[in-house]
């Protein structure tokens, strides 16, 4: 799972950066001609999980992983860079970093700052990058069509000409609902309007009261697509101090958590991935599925042997494993569930696979 911090120059990337990772990243690398993105990969901390290993303290504590991605910063219209695209169709979810603060000393692209209207004119560039792509691959596919007939691509053309249609009335594909013939048919091209969006406006420290209503900045995100707001200056202040300083200045200044928190959650959510834990010899971990995901998929999650020879999976739900403090003491008590391959896992499922090797 992977989110790429993207936007235009001088808006805070590499400080959201360095505050989701706890990276130390030179905010000024960019300016000196950096083009190499800069990549962390994160643990997820669970408090589920740590209250899971608690009755397992011999066995090695492996958490969920999120990857960072923070690229260098795009002027107006750069979006259609092949290379900055390629990037960006790579990425699970896509994180807008978004200029809320004044500086005298960085001077804004379009003369002021507005937050609401550089989401929109991102958003905009995402669906002409989207609109370029299917119009590229439809002139293509007509031409393959006049010279030979093919079923597959004449349902490959008609889908991506009612694609267009919506790109054209500058409706990201995020509203469109495709079925999931129809969303394999498309999955290659990784349409950026149709990725999750999480937009993080970086606000001056006068406005951090807006941190808990960031509606004010951006009241209707679309489908598929958030806003979060944040003090990058400040919370790099504030993460420089020790445990006690910090409860004090986040009380000082009216935060109740730092971003870091807040972006997991908005990113799962917008991601619409669940956890489950397995316990196994050695190690208690934590895996990120999409929801809805069945069991046999999220046995091929772990390994893709455990989904082809799934035999069955024992659950239970964490809430109980804790209650009951260990496995055998919950089987005694009949709490565990045998469920078949086509189980929906649930957030917070505590799962064994059998499968057959």
């Amino acid at each position: 799972m992977n989110f790429t911090l993207f936007g235009y120059p001088k808006s805070g990337k590499t400080t959201l950066f360095n505050l989701l990772t706890g990276a130390n990243i030179d905010t000024s690398a960019f300016n000196s001609g950096k083009k190499e993105p800069n990549l962390r990969t994160c643990s997820v901390p669970d408090s589920r999980l740590d209250k899971i290993h608690t009755l397992y303290p011999d066995k090695k504590k492996i958490m969920a992983a999120i990857d960072y991605i923070d690229l260098a910063g795009m002027s107006y219209g750069e979006i259609k860079n092949e290379a900055y695209l390629s990037h960006l169709r790579k990425a699970d979810g896509l994180t807008h970093v978004v200029r809320g603060f004044e500086d005298e000393r960085i001077p804004s692209l379009k003369g002021k700052i507005d937050p609401r209207e550089d989401i929109l004119s991102m958003e905009d560039e995402l669906i002409l990058a989207d609109l370029v792509s299917a119009e590229s691959r439809i002139e293509k596919l007509e031409k393959e069509l006049k010279r030979e007939k093919n079923p597959q691509g004449e349902k490959e053309k008609d889908l991506l000409e009612r694609i267009r249609v919506h790109l054209e009335k500058g409706e990201g594909l995020r509203v469109v609902e495709l079925t999931e013939t129809e969303d394999k048919l498309v999955r290659s091209f990784a349409f950026l309007s149709q990725k999750p969006l999480l937009h993080m406006i970086n606000v001056d420290e006068k406005d951090i009261p807006a941190v808990e209503t960031p509606e004010k900045f951006y009241p209707t995100p679309n489908k598929g697509t958030g806003v979060l707001v944040f003090c990058g200056k400040i919370e790099a202040e504030i993460l420089e101090l020790d445990d006690k300083e910090k409860e004090v200045f986040l009380e000082e200044y009216g935060l109740h958590q730092l971003s870091s928190p807040k972006f997991l959650k908005s990113s799962y959510d917008l991601l619409d991935v669940i956890t489950f834990f397995t316990i196994g010899k050695q190690e208690v971990r934590a895996w990120a599925i999409k929801n809805t995901s069945t069991a046999s998929s999220a046995a091929g999650t772990i390994h893709t042997d455990m989904e082809k020879g799934f035999i069955r999976a024992e659950v239970i739900s964490w809430t109980q494993l804790v209650d009951f403090t260990s496995m055998q003491a919950a089987k005694e008590n009949g709490a565990v569930r045998l469920e078949g391959k086509d189980y929906i896992v649930q957030d917070g499922d505590v799962i064994y696979f059998r499968f057959s090797k």
